[in-house]
């Protein structure tokens, strides 16, 4: 009985090492891997235009003579 129960245990913490050793390998994997760049916001400050939270489009429209 002593010799099964001790053959069970070894046997689990084999599986749990593995297991755990698997793991970390995926997780090392993910991280090496790139990123992917993020999507650049267009301003417009660059081509003489205003943000659109600010700037001449929020005032009152032009009146025409």
């Amino acid at each position: 009985m002593i010799i099964r129960l001790t053959t069970l245990v070894a046997a689990a913490c084999l599986v749990w090492q593995w297991d755990s050793r698997r793991r970390a390998r995926e997780q090392e994997r993910a991280l090496k891997q790139p990123k992917a760049k993020p999507v650049e916001v267009t301003t417009w400050e660059g081509e003489g235009g205003a943000l659109p939270v600010v700037g001449s489009q929020l005032g009152p429209a032009p009146s025409q003579s």
